[in-house]
């Protein structure tokens, strides 16, 4: 074989490789169920996992793959966890791993039943897509970016899942659409700090997640579980603007723009929490810049169209910033907001500790020895007129 040959081949080979470990890939579901019995007298169940996984792969067919899908068991009695993909197949209607064909805009359905005493935590790993593959799963209330969110929850009741590999369509009216950063819909652009913490919420147990990222207002948000409903997790998004979630801009002086999310879409209500409370900080800079009265700071939320000033209080201040409480009714778009006062200097009350400087001591030039002014040069002059004399004798 000639070296041409030999170069042709090897190409060849390289490509055919290249594509085919672009072409296949796979990410495994965990499927977790929680007990939300509340029923105090017996202890709940231990929690059981299911795995399911969906992939892509050169060989795989629209269809069942002997070699690639694997089939789920029978469906179990009623009222119990089950999750599966249905399969259109005149014996195999069910999977557990369900491998389609390397095509643009593949898609999975995945069924899911929750039983009246569980919840359902649900967790994937992404390592293995490739970075250039967007993986969305519609939920049929919510459409989760599975590359920026790595979970999510499900209460009783029956649930059609998709997951697709393209992007779903934006919404126009501003609400919880396809893009953001991972189903808060929030634009990814107007994100500055995104922060996710997650705690276990059981019932009557009091929760706290903390927050320590640099940039991120909110200390902490604390609230009571009024149902064992597993690991929930609570998102902070510190903004560049205004929410791209609401119509207006709040009437008063902005210090930050925030999102706070609690759980799955509509999981943080008064049957699941109670006393929600939110703790953020304050500059003193900002307040004094700007000439803001500090009793008139308050945290803001926006909810049926409108800015709502929520209860706000003052519980702290160190070198640096003022710190609030807030009691909040809900998980939404917020706004930290304080009003300019002409008749208050807007610092008072406020203590802001002085920069320690250090003066430059003044450099001492170097003396110089006193004598007949201009004699130097003199010298210099006369010295260089008997060289020049002396060089003339010589010649």
């Amino acid at each position: 074989m000639s070296n041409t040959m030999r170069f042709v081949a090897l190409v060849l080979l390289s490509i055919f490789f290249i594509g085919s470990s672009v072409a296949e890939w796979t990410l495994p579901i965990y499927v977790t169920s929680l007990s939300s019995n509340d029923n105090d007298n017996s202890p709940p169940p231990p929690p059981a996992t299911y795995i399911r996984i969906l992939g892509v792969n050169i060989n795989a067919s629209d269809g069942f793959d002997r070699d690639l899908d694997v089939l789920a068991p029978p469906p179990p009695q009623a009222d119990a966890l089950d999750v599966y993909f249905p399969c259109s197949h005149e014996v195999v209607n069910r999977l557990v791993t369900d491998i389609k064909p390397d095509l643009k805009g593949v898609s999975w359905t995945m069924e899911l039943i929750v039983p009246s005493t569980c919840v359902v935590h649900m967790n994937w790993n992404i390592k293995a897509v490739p970075e250039d593959i967007p993986l969305i799963m519609n939920t049929g209330t919510a459409q989760i970016n599975m590359k920026s969110q790595d979970y999510t929850t499900f209460e009783t009741g029956k649930y059609s899942l998709s997951v697709i590999t393209q992007n779903p369509k934006k919404s126009n009216n501003g609400g919880s659409g396809g893009g953001g950063s991972g189903g808060s819909g929030e634009a990814f652009e107007n994100i500055l700090i995104s922060e996710t913490e997650r705690e276990y919420v059981n019932k009557g147990s009091v929760v706290s997640y903390n927050f320590d990222f640099e940039g991120n207002i909110v200390q902490y948000l604390n609230f009571t579980g009024l149902k064992n409903s597993g690991k929930i997790a609570a998102k902070v998004e510190i903004l560049n603007n205004t929410s791209t979630l609401v119509d207006s801009a709040p009437l008063d002086i902005v210090y930050k723009n925030l999102n706070i999310w609690v759980g799955n879409l509509d999981w943080a209500t008064s049957e699941n929490i109670a006393n929600p409370i939110i703790n953020f900080k304050v500059e003193k800079s900002w307040i004094i810049d700007n000439k803001i009265s500090k009793s008139t700071i308050s945290l803001n939320r926006y909810s049926d169209g409108i800015w709502n000033p929520l209860e706000t209080y003052k519980i702290g201040e160190d070198a640096e910033y003022l710190y609030f409480e807030a009691k909040v009714p809900g998980f939404s778009p917020f706004a930290v907001t304080g009003k300019k006062d002409m008749g208050e200097s807007g610092g008072e009350g406020i203590i802001v500790e002085p920069i320690e400087t250090v003066e430059k001591q003044p450099v001492q030039a170097p003396t110089e020895k006193k004598g007949i002014p201009g004699f130097s040069l003199f010298a210099g002059v006369l010295f260089l007129l008997i060289v020049m004399q002396i060089l003339r004798k010589n010649d």
